[in-house]
């Protein structure tokens, strides 16, 4: 990809619930990172929310028919970027194990599959490539 390229994106399909997961610890990760002052960390964050808004949830915040989510168990297709793909895994790594501290019970069953269904679509690469 050439600097001048738009990034065409990366599609990744899970379930409605699997994206909850993800949209909820970006939705953590937010908060964590406006305490800390962290507005790149804000705006990747909120980034990986808006995506799946806008192509799952009926558009953006606040437009007619915003917040209609498909039932949990539905397949979706959400399409973002590779360095959003990357942040979002490392996002729900940490929230996972913040979880799995406080429950050591808990079942990570779940995110662990949607973890190998991101990681095939990225080829197992996390390295957020650099344009040249």
């Amino acid at each position: 990809m050439t600097a001048d390229a738009p990034d065409p994106g990366i599609r990744v399909q899970m379930t409605m619930m699997q994206w909850h997961c993800i949209d909820g610890c970006a939705d953590n990760e937010v908060s964590a990172a406006v305490d800390d002052y962290r507005d790149d960390l804000i705006e990747s964050a909120t980034a990986i929310r808006e995506t799946g808004w806008h192509q799952v949830a009926g558009g953006a915040q606040g437009a007619p028919g915003w917040g209609n989510w498909p039932p949990d168990d539905t397949l979706i297709t959400v399409t973002m970027s590779r360095s959003l793909w990357c942040l979002a895994v490392h996002i729900v790594d940490y929230w996972e194990a913040v979880h799995l501290r406080q429950d050591p019970d808990a079942d990570q069953a779940s995110w662990l599959r949607l973890r190998e269904i991101i990681l095939t679509a990225l080829d197992g690469d996390l390295t957020p490539r650099q344009m040249r």
